[in-house]
C-alpha cells in the first residue's frame, strides 16, 4: 500500500496587532452616524470589524461637548471605519429664501418633494424680518450630486437666485487652531469666503468654535469644506514592546509632519501616539505599520478625497502649529484653560545618549518642551479619571460595586465600558453571569 504524504503543518495564523484610530467628527451628527437604537453605528462596526466610541459625556447635561470618534481594530480595518463614518457624515447648504414663496408651496409639500426626488432634507428657520426664511438642505457625502441637483432645483421652483450659498463647520479648538494660518490660501484656491473665529487671546475664547463658508455655487463651498476638513486633527494609539523603539521611527515622524508621542504602559510595553492631519493619514499609517512590525503588504494606501491634494502647502506645518500653541499656553500662563481647551499635560523626558533608548516614563519627539498643554483631541482615547467615577457609580447602583476595582486595574472608564461585548467581560475575568448579564444591560442603555 502506498503511503500516504505527509500532510504539512501549517503554524496558526498570527492575529494583526490593535491600534486605536481618534477623529473629529462634529457632536452635532454624532445621532445621524449612530442611527435609531444604535442601528447604523453595530451595522457599521459588524462590517468593518471594529468598535466604534462615542463621547458618554455628550449625553449630559451642562457637560462641554466633544467632536472625538474612537475607532479600535487592526489597521486596514481601522481605514474602513474612517472612511465609511466620512461619507456618511451629512452636508448641508444653506440658503435664503422669500418666506412668500416658501408659503406658496407649503413647507410639508416641499420636504416630501425634496425628499422623494433627491433624498435630502429640507428644514425652516424664518427670520426676524418676518420677509426671508434661512433653508436648509442637508444630503450625504456620498450622494454630493444629488445635493447639487436639489440646491438648483430649489432655487429655480422658488424663484430664489443662488447667487451666495453658505455652509457651517461646528469645529473644535484645535481644528481652528490648526486651520487659521490657512484660510486664505484655502479661499483663494476655491474661491469661497471663509469667516473663522478668533483664538488669538486665549484669555477671550468663544464659547463656540463655528467656521462660516460663504460662496456662489454647492462645489465652490464644499470644495472649501473638504478642504479645511482635511486639517482636522487625527491621532492613532498602539502599544509596542520598549525594544522595538528607536530613533529612526522619531526621525521619520518629524519629517512626514507627525507627532510622535510614547508612554510608558505596563512592563516593557510602550503607548505610543501619532498625531497630525487627517490628510496626512498615509505618513500617519505607513509609521504606525513601522512601529508595530508589520510586513509591506499589511501597508494601509488611506483613500483620500481628491481635492486634499491641495493641501500639500500646509505640509511641515501640523509640528510648528502645534509647538506655536504650547508655546503661547506657555508664556501667558493659561494652566487654568486646560480644562476649557480639553488639554493635557505631558511631561518631555529625553533620549539617553548612549544607546537611544527611552530614558524615562515618557517621551514627546520632535516637541522638546517641557510641562506642554496639548488639546484633547490631539491626545485622545486616554483613560479619564472622572469618566471612571460615573462608571463607579454606575456599578454602586446596580449593585456591582465589588468590579470597580477590577476596571480600574484595566483602565476602563465609562467610555470604554459602552463598548464592551460579552467576551470582553469574560475576559476580564467576570465569571458570573447573572453580573455579566447586568452590565450588558447597563451598555445596551448606555448606547441608545
Amino acid at each position: 500500500m502506498a503511503k500516504q504524504p505527509l500532510k504539512q503543518e501549517t503554524a496558526p495564523a498570527t492575529l494583526a496587532p490593535l491600534a486605536t484610530l481618534s477623529m473629529e467628527v462634529s457632536y452635532t451628527f454624532h445621532s445621524h452616524l449612530i442611527g435609531r437604537s444604535g442601528q447604523n453605528i453595530n451595522r457599521l462596526m459588524e462590517e468593518t470589524d471594529t468598535r466604534i466610541h462615542f463621547p458618554d459625556r455628550n449625553r449630559m447635561t451642562g457637560e462641554p461637548k466633544c467632536n472625538n470618534v474612537v475607532i479600535r481594530g487592526q489597521l486596514s480595518n481601522l481605514e474602513k471605519a474612517r472612511q465609511r463614518i466620512r461619507m456618511d457624515i451629512p452636508v448641508e447648504i444653506i440658503v435664503d429664501c422669500s418666506s412668500e414663496k416658501i408659503s406658496s408651496f407649503g413647507q410639508c409639500s416641499l420636504i416630501d418633494y425634496f425628499s422623494k426626488s433627491y433624498g435630502v432634507l429640507l428644514r425652516f428657520y424664518p427670520k426676524i424680518d418676518g420677509l426671508s426664511c434661512q433653508v436648509n438642505i442637508r444630503g450625504q457625502q456620498y450622494r454630493i450630486h444629488h445635493l447639487k441637483e436639489a440646491v438648483s432645483s430649489f432655487g429655480y421652483l422658488t424663484q430664489t437666485p443662488l447667487e451666495s450659498m453658505m455652509m457651517k463647520i461646528e469645529t473644535s479648538f484645535d481644528h481652528v487652531w490648526l486651520v487659521r494660518d490657512h484660510v486664505d490660501k484655502i479661499a483663494s484656491v476655491t474661491g469661497a469666503g471663509i469667516r473663522c473665529p478668533d483664538v488669538s487671546n486665549l484669555k477671550e475664547l468663544p464659547k463656540k468654535y463655528c467656521i462660516w463658508i460663504r460662496g456662489s455655487s454647492v462645489d465652490t463651498v464644499y470644495a472649501a469644506s473638504t478642504m479645511l476638513n482635511g486639517l482636522l486633527p487625527m491621532q492613532f494609539m498602539a502599544q509596542m514592546p520598549s525594544e522595538r523603539l528607536n530613533r529612526c521611527f522619531l526621525a521619520q515622524a518629524e519629517e512626514a509632519d507627525v507627532l510622535f508621542h510614547v508612554e510608558t504602559s505596563v512592563l516593557d510595553i510602550l503607548t505610543i501616539r501619532l498625531t497630525s492631519y487627517e490628510w496626512n493619514a498615509r505618513n500617519s499609517f505607513e509609521i504606525l505599520r513601522r512601529c508595530l512590525g508589520l510586513a509591506t503588504n499589511q501597508a494601509v494606501v488611506p483613500s483620500l478625497p481628491q481635492t486634499w491634494k491641495t493641501l500639500d502647502f500646509t505640509r511641515n506645518n501640523f509640528l510648528p502649529a502645534s509647538k506655536k500653541l504650547l508655546k503661547e499656553l506657555s508664556s501667558s500662563h493659561q494652566n487654568s484653560l486646560s480644562h476649557q481647551l480639553g488639554g493635557i499635560v505631558v511631561e518631555t523626558p529625553s533620549l539617553s545618549s548612549a544607546d537611544g533608548s527611552v530614558g524615562s516614563a515618557t517621551l514627546s519627539s520632535p516637541l522638546a518642551l517641557t510641562k506642554s498643554c496639548v488639546p484633547a483631541s490631539l491626545t485622545a482615547s486616554r483613560f479619564d479619571q472622572n469618566s471612571f467615577r460615573r462608571l463607579s457609580d454606575l456599578l454602586e447602583t446596580v449593585g456591582l460595586a465589588r468590579y470597580s476595582d477590577l476596571f480600574l486595574q484595566n483602565e476602563i472608564d465609562m467610555a470604554m465600558f459602552t463598548t464592551l461585548n460579552d467576551d470582553d467581560l469574560i475576559s476580564l475575568g467576570i465569571t458570573s453571569f447573572g453580573a455579566r448579564k447586568i452590565m450588558l444591560n447597563a451598555i445596551q442603555e448606555l448606547r441608545s
